[in-house]
């Protein structure tokens, strides 16, 4: 029984519950409440080495017994920064990586924004003033164009990594093992958009660690946190969506990434397998490339429904068309909806899955579909333009354009113009050499 109801604490910590710390002879007004009220929970920090060490309840929550009167579910959270007190060079490597950065709050997810330099030190754009916590106006637009409910559960739970140590630890118990079980990174780094531990677990890697347990083969901290490091950048050699880090940083980097490969592979073998993943990752970002540039024409000329000015604005673009770092993904055109899945699942997914040597992922979950969305883009585009073309003959007509005779207006750019000329080209409207001099027109007066 002890132990089932262990394991229900166990699951009710990971999903996030916890309450005031207890020990000390400050603490045992704690104790005497929650002794009873939460009888696990107790018992969990009892086994743990903060009661070994007597740690008493305001240590890490403050007064918070005697400020009970706050609001029903508030409860009183610990930050990393009160963790670092005690667990100094964790908490100093914890912040130095990618999860040390502040995603949940400030400007974290708007650092490639126009105005914004790269590198440069603004303390200010991420934390409160004279403070080391995270600014509490987040302005990162998926986030904020979510329902409250949706911020909490769906974002932050992730997204708070960089300012609560235990998203990956117990919140009572101090086990570790808890923190070294690779499942332990699921609960962030799996599902469509970064699917590190499904590529993990089905590769070669995950099968023998499954087999033989740890020591035998990698799992994620033996390659992100080598040697203990809570800084888990460690090895990574560009930026979260393939971003090029600078060469004097990522060649650092990869040298320290093939260090951790050494044990159980050569030197050649591990840097050819991470130069080909970074070979896919270029690939990759061409093809995203030439989506982007048709979504960016056909916006020019028009052909998006709804359009920006259409729909709900964006909540940091305001109504503008947006398919950056900030894309949303409600309220979208088709094409741009087929873009966000092209960019957020299938993009990364093509060279994550060659970096975690999974090649069922790098190949039919992320090259084939990735390039499945370009083809559907492509004739999305014309079959839009196509449809232009017959709006803007309809709209002629309608304000007295004979059959035959040339449109007073075309509401789209040269590209839209171009393909009305050689529409009326290929149906005998025009001849060729009409056709070649208005051609040539356009160009010359659009610089194409």
């Amino acid at each position: 029984m002890k132990t089932s109801l262990r394991s229900l604490l166990f699951l009710s910590l990971m999903l996030g519950a916890c309450g005031p710390a207890f020990g000390s002879e400050a603490g045992r007004s704690c104790v005497s409440c929650h002794e009873e009220a939460n009888p696990m929970m107790v018992e969990y920090w009892r086994t743990s080495a903060h009661a070994e060490e007597k740690v008493s309840c305001e240590t890490c929550h403050g007064d918070y017994a005697s400020n009970h009167d706050q609001p029903a579910g508030v409860r009183p959270r610990v930050e990393a920064s009160v963790c670092a007190r005690c667990h100094k060079e964790p908490a100093k490597q914890h912040f130095a990586g990618k999860h040390g950065v502040g995603f949940r709050a400030g400007q974290a997810c708007t650092r490639n924004r126009p105005g914004h330099q790269a590198g440069q030190a603004e303390c200010g754009t991420c934390h409160a003033p004279d403070s080391g916590l995270p600014r509490e106006k987040a302005e990162c637009a998926r986030f904020l164009a979510q329902s409250p409910e949706m911020q909490r559960q769906g974002c932050n739970a992730c997204h708070q990594v960089e300012n609560r140590c235990d998203t990956c630890h117990t919140v009572h118990d101090t086990n570790l093992e808890t923190a070294r079980n690779p499942s332990i990174c699921a609960t962030c780094h799996m599902g469509p958009d970064h699917a590190q531990y499904e590529m993990w677990q089905s590769s070669k890697h995950g099968i023998l660690y499954e087999q033989y347990g740890t020591g035998y083969a990698p799992d994620c901290s033996t390659c992100h946190m080598p040697a203990g490091t809570h800084n888990v950048s460690t090895g990574i050699s560009m930026g979260l969506a393939g971003q090029p880090y600078p060469e004097e940083v990522r060649t650092k980097e990869r040298e320290r990434m093939v260090s951790v490969c050494l044990p159980c592979h050569t030197k050649a073998f591990s840097e050819n397998s991470l130069a080909d993943a970074d070979a896919i990752q270029k690939q990759s970002k061409v093809l995203l490339d030439e989506a982007a540039g048709i979504i960016k024409s056909l916006n020019d000329e028009g052909l998006l429904f709804p359009s920006p000015a259409e729909r709900p604005a964006h909540p940091l673009s305001g109504p503008a068309l947006d398919i950056g770092p900030q894309m949303l993904y409600e309220n979208l055109s088709s094409v741009e909806a087929e873009f966000f899945v092209m960019k957020k699942f299938h993009y990364v997914t093509a060279y994550k899955g060659a970096f975690h040597q999974n090649p069922d992922h790098a190949h039919w979950y992320g090259n084939a579909p990735l390039k499945l969305s370009l083809s559907r883009i492509r004739s999305e585009a014309e079959l839009l333009r196509k449809f232009g073309t017959l709006r803007a003959r309809l709209d002629n007509l309608g304000r007295g354009a004979g059959a035959g005779e040339e449109p007073q207006s075309v509401p789209y750019g040269p590209e839209g113009r171009l393909r009305e000329l050689k529409d009326r080209f290929l149906s005998g409207q025009i001849s060729q050499d009409e056709y070649d001099r208005r051609r040539a027109e356009i160009l010359d007066a659009s610089g194409l």
